[in-house]
């Protein structure tokens, strides 16, 4: 349409060809194409000079209204990658304690040109929002596989800690068991959490009732409550994220969480998503290694 289209403005093929940067012989044969296919002889030719027949004329407007509706749909696909390009990512407290700075000084110093949206919901939330289609990808701390929609790849397993205050009577001791933590006042997050839900299971398996004073939705208060020595907790490993003042000592039985980046099934992750999941892998598997 648009090699007819620039033929019909500069009547000639030569220009044509010159202006489109192809062959002038390619374009001879393009427009002796259009005419076959459309049994309509679009040009009246005079030597090297040709010009509009009345049918190339009429296919000339036609063409010309409907390329105004192409030039269109082309920029709203443009202006949808566009907004497409931003990459959301829904990172619950305990991970993005660990995850958010580098996010936000690693990644961005590395793909400045890839802007995140990042919200911290509960973990079970996460996943929903991925499944929902309102957020692209999801680090949890759990590979429970409970959302069909959702491609759930493992990354790397850290320890679930009780975590004390330095100088707290526990503070030098290398574990804790299960057994003894239940029998401490301690405080935990609250159950929408994959870390309360892990330890409060371990714990009834064996018989246990912990003595939690308090279970609380934020990830501060909990920092808050040991640092202030209020109060151990029992707090996933990353969620720490070296924080001074904090001495976590892992559980004897080696209680762990697994770390799992979630994605749909049916949709394609983008380049700029691609890279965000292979930096947040690094980052968990890395930090696995030094655990």
């Amino acid at each position: 349409m648009r090699y007819f289209l620039t033929v019909c403005r500069l009547q000639s093929i030569t220009h044509a060809a010159a202006e489109l940067h192809v062959a002038q012989s390619t374009l001879s044969q393009t427009m002796q194409g259009l005419e076959e296919e459309t049994g309509l002889n679009l040009f009246l030719r005079t030597g090297r000079h040709i010009m509009m027949s009345q049918d190339g004329q009429r296919l000339a407007q036609k063409l010309s209204r409907l390329l105004v509706q192409v030039d269109a749909v082309e920029r709203e696909v443009e202006d949808m990658a566009h907004r497409h390009q931003r990459v959301r990512l829904a990172i619950p407290q305990q991970q993005a304690a660990f995850l958010m700075p580098r996010l936000l000084s690693e990644f961005h110093a590395a793909h400045p040109e890839i802007p995140l949206d990042i919200v911290e919901p509960y973990g079970i939330e996460a996943a929903r929002l991925v499944r929902d289609e309102k957020a692209d990808i999801a680090v949890v701390n759990s590979d429970e596989q409970s959302l069909p929609e959702l491609r759930y790849r493992r990354v790397a397993s850290h320890p679930i800690c009780f975590t004390v205050w330095e100088g707290h009577p526990l503070a030098a001791r290398g574990s804790i068991s299960l057994a003894e933590a239940a029998r401490i006042p301690l405080a935990m997050l609250s159950e929408e959490f994959y870390v309360t839900r892990c330890a409060l299971h371990a714990m009834s398996e064996r018989g246990l009732s912990p003595d939690v004073r308090y279970f609380s939705p934020h990830l501060s208060t909990l920092y808050s409550l040991v640092r202030h020595h209020a109060l151990p907790a029992i707090l996933y490993a990353r969620a720490l994220a070296e924080l001074p003042g904090l001495v976590a000592l892992p559980f004897a039985e080696d209680l762990r969480l697994t770390g799992s980046i979630l994605t749909r099934k049916n949709r394609q992750s983008t380049r700029d998503q691609r890279l965000v999941i292979q930096f947040i892998t690094r980052q968990l598997e890395r930090s696995a290694d030094l655990t």
